[in-house]
């Protein structure tokens, strides 16, 4: 949120997000009331950081299927972070018709989140980023928080 985002109308940022307009009103308030966004919607730098280094983790598991699906290619796999990280074996991918990747199916972090991404390569980016702080292996992580720095 925040930069080019908090300037869109709910229906704009649902539409982006591939959300409803009331999931969309409901996750702001909700950031707002967890001061990660003041009411004018920006991000609070250090509160997002804090959140995102050391609670996501423990609030929104990685959660793995048990086979393997296709769709986009998803945490280290993704294009953001797939030249830094040597891929042996089954890649994670989040499971979307349209996507080209087969791996190990990997539950996003909310159902449409693929759609959103391969609508839109920054939000692919970023919840790209978000499994490896979920879930990552310590250098997936590290190289995540480097990439939270660098956005903020």
């Amino acid at each position: 949120m925040g930069g080019q985002y908090a300037k869109l109308s709910f229906a704009q940022l649902a539409d982006k997000a591939k959300l409803s307009v009331s999931e969309t009103f409901a996750a702001v308030r909700r950031l707002r009331d967890s001061s990660i966004l003041n009411d004018a919607r920006q991000i609070n730098k250090h509160n997002v950081r804090e959140f995102l280094f050391h609670a996501l983790r423990y609030i929104c598991p990685v959660h793995y299927g048990a086979c393997n699906t296709s769709g986009l290619p998803a945490a280290y796999a993704a294009p953001i972070a797939s030249a830094e990280f040597s891929i042996v074996g089954d890649i994670p991918v989040w499971p979307y018709t349209n996507g080209g990747a087969i791996g190990r199916c990997l539950e996003p972090i909310y159902p449409t989140a693929p759609v959103a991404a391969a609508a839109d390569r920054t939000i692919y980016d970023n919840l790209a980023i978000i499994d490896m702080l979920r879930g990552g292996r310590l250098r997936e992580r590290s190289f995540a928080m480097k990439k939270i720095d660098e956005i903020l």
